[in-house]
């Protein structure tokens, strides 16, 4: 299983809202960062609607892979796929109800030129994501830390004197001899 790679001192909330307003994916891509927590590539890449919406119409806890592994959907990821499916199917109120008029034999996430990814192409938008999310969050992080190393620095470090402003202030005796 590929877990996803959070920058240090970056909360979840904060990378979910980016991916959520960074694309026109958006939504889709918020919902693959939180299932991949809990599910491989392989079996997101196989993922249809009815393998995670119930007849009724609520969400499966338990997902069951092709090869007959169990996962256990978190309440988080659980949560995430319920905003991913109102945003995706365009259902007005939070009940799923409007997708029993709907096929839920599609997959749960298409592409923008298919139906669904590949497990290749899956691990390769995963890739990005997570560089993308690097990119976004360490310039965050670093700017925060080099502005602090800066300020600390001014206050504990004595100003470096040229040799010829020492000799300068030695002869003229304002300085004292080491």
């Amino acid at each position: 299983m590929m877990l996803n790679k959070i920058p240090a001192n970056t909360s979840l909330q904060s990378i979910l809202t980016y991916l959520d307003t960074s694309t026109k994916w958006g939504a889709r891509n918020r919902a693959l960062f939180a299932i991949r927590q809990q599910l491989r590539i392989k079996d997101i890449s196989d993922l249809l609607v009815s393998d995670i919406v119930k007849p009724d119409m609520t969400l499966r806890r338990i997902f069951i892979s092709r090869d007959g592994t169990r996962f256990e959907l978190s309440e988080e990821v659980q949560a995430e796929v319920r905003r991913y499916l109102i945003a995706r199917f365009d259902i007005k109120g939070t009940s799923l109800e409007p997708l029993l008029a709907l096929d839920l034999n599609v997959s749960m996430f298409p592409t923008q030129k298919r139906c669904q990814f590949s497990p290749n192409t899956l691990a390769q938008h995963f890739s990005h994501l997570d560089k993308r999310i690097q990119e976004r969050f360490q310039a965050t992080v670093r700017g925060r830390s080099d502005q602090n190393r800066s300020d600390s620095s001014a206050m504990t470090a004595p100003a470096k004197q040229s040799p010829l402003t020492r000799l300068i202030l030695l002869l003229g005796g304002l300085e004292k001899r080491r």
